[in-house]
């Protein structure tokens, strides 16, 4: 699964590298990653919640959408062979400022309500992405109020 998952994204998305891209396509990789472990930590992934990964996505980066299709069933396998979330969380610290970071834990607020409701598991997995990413809890809690409203 590991090669087909390899060379499926090198074919995909680094074929076509140029300076920085490979960093800037993990940096996308990373994200949709969290944005779908968050749709799956209640294990009731419902159409509104892939929506909105999608739109997301298509809001944080610039893909056509063979190419966010492509992401997000890369990313989707990925998260449900992944052992824990520091491979794709380190990459994110490294990549973005503070800024940035609480910035994507607004976004996966908006995935969690998507929906209409907050899962105490979705909660739980967004507190743990979040303290991964080295996001104050005040930051935290601020940014759950701003994807609500």
């Amino acid at each position: 699964m590991i090669n087909k998952f390899t060379q499926f994204f090198t074919e995909k998305f680094l074929s076509e590298e140029v300076e920085g891209e490979t960093e800037h396509r993990g940096i996308e990789f990373a994200t949709a990653a969290l944005l779908i472990e968050v749709s799956r930590s209640d294990e009731e992934r419902t159409e509104d919640e892939k929506q909105s990964i999608m739109s997301i996505l298509q809001g944080l980066f610039e893909f056509n959408q063979e190419e966010l299709s492509n992401l997000v069933e890369l990313a989707e396998d990925a998260i449900e062979e992944a052992h824990d979330l520091h491979q794709f969380t380190r990459l994110l610290n490294e990549n973005y400022d503070y800024s940035g970071r609480k910035e994507l834990v607004v976004q996966l607020w908006r995935v969690a309500y998507a929906d209409g409701r907050i899962d105490k598991f979705e909660e739980h997995i967004i507190r743990r992405i979040a303290g991964l990413l080295h996001v104050d809890n005040s930051d935290f809690v601020q940014a759950k109020v701003s994807a609500r409203s």
